[in-house]
């Protein structure tokens, strides 16, 4: 078995090993990151092991002083590779490597900055990986792809790239942590699908953060590599292997997956009805099995808001396929959630109250500030953060009335309440992405609200409403009125607010958050 290895202080070795003839590519955000991992890998490797060190665009001075100590490191190559040559030296890799007389078994290191691939298309990507995985098979080295700099772009590529690569991982720091994203990753010693890690930085090098190793590992069993399916999910195709059971009724798919511990759990949704009775059936399905059992849900026609995707998101789901995906790429998503473990489980008691957190209120449109509020305190009060609502503070602009700024919105959603205090217009929308914002107000707006309001400002927590104006304001003028329905509100529309032109708006929309 090969002794190359990433290193990191408490991952398992699934997921840090390296065998000989891999290509394996980690991306890593920051250069000083990236310098730490590969001296972290180099200072890991057995006494006199060879490796070769190939970089350009950064010279890796931390990594050079501290491999300098090191008493074998004489016989390590290193390699600096001219900016303005970089392409041309990916291109040739291979027979440089030949030519430079690599020995067998060797690892090689390339660090390169993310923006030496910005030249490769995914044709001549594909190309390059292919032409490394003969020679590295060839010659029974390993290398080792360490490329920093944020690439979106290169990463969507090399993610299509999983079966010219051996493994895939990002590195990268977000919201005040590290974080170690592993896609896959193939070894000696068996196959790891996705997994995401945190981690800390020490003077050794990265390691996992006490949570991350208090956190139980899922135990192996039999059926890891077993695909349970409902027949609609695999559409038409017939050529399964052994590992395939399919079945035509969810319910003795439930059944046979009731008695799984880490199967693929293949199930289809094509209703918006259907979407409280699956999240109850994933629900106690978690609840007998576990948390690796790989529940995949795909929607087969497009129903899911995007309240449904948390709710099943929230009862047990690993991940929601849209409806839309070809065939080849679901098959790709069932892959990535190989190795996943579920971490959101909940004890019985509270499967009554998230149906209820995410059930819309049976209310809608213009309601007194006192309603408005009660309404908000209700809402807020049992929230526990599955779900993103919007609760936004609009002025209108001096030039028109809240009168007829009123008359130019519709709430036809059951939870999208509004009200009017001193003059100021305050919506709520349910189930309502941030990313979601804009078109949700273009959709409510019959004219563009922009020329409706001169200030839209978001609220992130009910302290910011002027709760005693609210409380003293029992009632709202009975000249308050929304948008009446389609025609009558366009006729009206053209004689309040005649200095504007009314846009076309498709009020079939009814689900205008999603």
């Amino acid at each position: 078995m090969s002794h190359v290895s990433l290193a990191i202080r408490g991952l398992p070795d699934e997921q840090l090993s390296m065998r000989q003839g891999g290509l394996y590519w980690v991306s890593v955000d920051r250069s000083r990151d990236l310098e730490t991992l590969a001296l972290q890998g180099l200072m890991a490797l057995p006494e006199q092991h060879r490796a070769s060190l190939i970089w350009s665009g950064l010279y890796p001075e931390q990594l050079m002083g501290s491999l300098q100590e090191r008493s074998d490191c004489a016989q390590w190559r290193l390699f600096e590779v001219p900016e303005g040559v970089i392409r041309l030296a990916l291109q040739s890799l291979p027979g440089e490597l030949k030519r430079a007389r690599t020995a067998p078994g060797s690892l090689l290191l390339l660090m390169l900055p993310a923006s030496s691939w910005q030249t490769f298309d995914a044709e001549r990507l594909q190309h390059w990986c292919s032409a490394m995985r003969r020679w590295l098979g060839e010659r029974r080295c390993t290398l080792l792809v360490l490329c920093h700099g944020q690439a979106p772009q290169l990463h969507a590529e090399l993610i299509r790239l999983n079966e010219h690569l051996s493994g895939l991982a990002q590195l990268y720091r977000r919201d005040g942590g590290i974080h170690y994203q592993s896609h896959f990753w193939r070894n000696d010693l068996g196959v790891c699908g996705a997994q995401l890690y945190e981690l800390d930085l020490l003077a050794s090098g990265f390691g996992l953060t006490r949570d991350e190793q208090a956190r139980p590992t899922p135990t192996r069993t039999d059926d890891q590599r077993v695909y349970l399916a409902q027949r609609s999910v695999l559409e038409s195709t017939s050529a399964l292997s052994r590992q395939w059971k399919v079945f035509e009724r969810r319910i003795d798919l439930l059944q046979q997956a009731s008695q799984a511990r880490a199967a693929s759990v293949l199930v289809a949704v094509e209703s918006d009805q259907q979407v409280e009775v699956l999240a109850r059936d994933l629900y106690a399905l978690r609840e007998r099995c576990g948390s690796a059992l790989k529940i995949i849900v795909r929607e087969m026609e497009p129903c899911l808001r995007y309240r449904d995707e948390r709710l099943l998101m929230s009862c047990g789901a690993n991940i929601i396929v849209p409806f839309g995906i070809p065939l080849s790429r679901f098959f790709s998503l069932v892959d990535s959630v190989q190795g996943q473990v579920w971490n959101r489980r909940r004890s019985g008691a509270d499967l009554e109250a998230l149906l209820k957190r995410l059930r819309a209120p049976t209310m809608r449109g213009l309601l007194s500030p006192r309603e408005f509020l009660s309404a908000l305190d209700q809402i807020y009060g049992g929230a526990s953060g599955e779900i993103e609502h919007q609760l936004l503070r609009l002025q209108p602009p001096p030039s028109l009335t809240i009168e007829q700024c009123l008359y130019q919105v519709s709430l036809r959603r059951f939870g999208d309440i509004a009200t009017v205090v001193e003059g100021v217009f305050y919506v709520f929308l349910f189930a309502c992405r941030s990313d979601g914002l804009e078109s949700a107000l273009g959709n409510i707006c019959r004219l563009p609200w922009r020329s409706l309001f001169s200030d839209c400002r978001p609220l992130v927590e009910l302290a910011e409403l002027p709760r005693a104006a609210f409380l003293e304001a029992t009632h709202l003028p009975s000249e308050f009125h929304l948008a009446p329905e389609r025609a009558e509100a366009t006729t009206r529309a053209r004689t309040d607010l005649n200095a504007y032109t009314p846009r076309r708006t498709s009020l079939a929309i009814t689900d205008y958050c999603e």
